[in-house]
């Protein structure tokens, strides 16, 4: 054996050793309170009377840079978008910030204009959108508190009630997107692009990507932690 071989060989018992051995490797993993902690004090530099709503032991992929927060949909903090640029992520949260109540009569007539996400067609409560389903409508910025910026944040959503076509949609309108849904059959992957470990398991729980979710192994039956990666895939943690 040479000495590349030996290496590989090395590095493939190691892995073996993290997936099924229960070695923990949480180098790196931000919890729910590190989320907490960095989007309290972005609230507090902008104003807004706000907290996250996550248990302070969720762990979420890591992130070199502090955190972007930015509200989900238009002027609204109910939920937010946690967004780490470096490690190209991002996790919706929920808060405790209030719904945006302004009024109309108050307000300064200009003729700013806002881009935001209607349907085309009449919609019936649990359909999945599609592309073809959305379009960016202009309206007044005054008119605009709620509503989706980007199509791409809506493909694969569900629809939570009948709409009308026209309707411009809000959050109330659509479920959150999840990548693993509860009994779904995922990929799990341990390693790198040199070197990796594939098999497949059963999640015993739903996520976005970026939760932290229980999956059972299809052959040793063994249950782990795992990160969720992407759609169906996800990544194992131990001793969690």
């Amino acid at each position: 054996m040479n000495f590349r071989k030996l290496i590989n060989s090395c590095l493939s018992l190691l892995l073996l050793n993290v997936f099924w051995g229960g070695v923990s490797n949480a180098n790196g993993i931000l919890y729910g309170k590190d989320i907490k902690d960095q989007a309290s004090e972005y609230f507090n530099e902008i104003g807004i009377e706000a907290e996250i709503l996550t248990s302070d032991k969720r762990a979420f992929f890591s992130c070199n840079e502090k955190l972007q927060f930015m509200p989900h949909v238009l002027n609204d903090w109910r939920t937010v978008a946690a967004k780490c640029e470096s490690q190209n992520w991002q996790t919706l949260l929920r808060t405790t910030a209030l719904p945006t109540n302004k009024d109309f009569g108050s307000m300064q007539e200009t003729s700013a204009t806002i881009p935001v996400v209607s349907i085309v067609r009449n919609m019936s409560r649990g359909q999945v959108i599609s592309k073809e389903d959305l379009r960016l409508v202009s309206l007044p910025e005054q008119r605009i508190f709620e509503g989706f910026r980007n199509i791409s944040d809506l493909i694969g959503r569900k629809v939570t009630s009948n709409l009308a076509k026209g309707t411009v949609l809000k959050a109330r309108h659509v479920k959150f997107r999840l990548n693993v849904n509860k009994n779904d059959t995922v990929l799990v992957v341990l390693g790198n692009n040199k070197l990796s470990i594939t098999t497949y398991g059963i999640a015993l729980a739903a996520g976005q990507k970026g939760d932290m979710i229980t999956v059972e192994n299809i052959k040793s039956k063994k249950i782990f932690k795992a990160i969720v990666l992407d759609e169906k895939k996800v990544t194992p943690l131990t001793n969690m």
